[in-house]
């Protein structure tokens, strides 16, 4: 009997630890937004130190005004790196899909057919390439 609660507790931990590693997860627009707010968070905390600094400030002011900006910028950090993985997963998937499409197209075809055939591979890769583009400022 204890045997069986024992494995009955091992599962349950497992399927409890699968399902909060599933809700942890986010989607790519979600990832998008989330370094939206830490961009947002990092300007207003750079703004802040901008005006909040004067004269009358103290050291102490002066370096609890760089940890606000320092743990602003280590959050966007963290987002900014999401987002760069997604960038990177849609072209890898984008690419992927296209190779095997090309491996997949029937040699009995003709060009014209396996070229209207490979479109939406073609424009998935095109987007993704043109994402990753713009994530990288080329």
């Amino acid at each position: 009997m204890r045997k069986s609660t024992k494995l009955f507790t091992s599962l349950a931990m497992t399927v409890a630890l699968g399902a909060s590693l599933a809700a942890c997860s986010s989607t790519p627009e979600e990832n998008t937004a989330a370094a939206c707010d830490s961009y947002a968070a990092f300007v207003g905390a750079v703004a802040e130190v901008k005006t909040s600094l004067n004269s009358g400030s103290n050291i102490g002011a002066i370096q609890a005004a760089r940890d606000k900006v320092k743990a602003a910028y280590s959050d966007l950090e963290k987002s900014l790196e999401k987002v760069g993985e997604d960038r990177r997963d849609a072209f890898e998937t984008a690419w992927d899909d296209l190779d095997k499409a090309v491996s997949d197209v029937d040699p009995d075809m003709t060009v014209p057919e396996a070229k209207a055939s490979l479109s939406d591979n073609i424009a998935q890769v095109e987007t993704a390439q043109k994402n990753l583009n713009d994530e990288l400022g080329c």
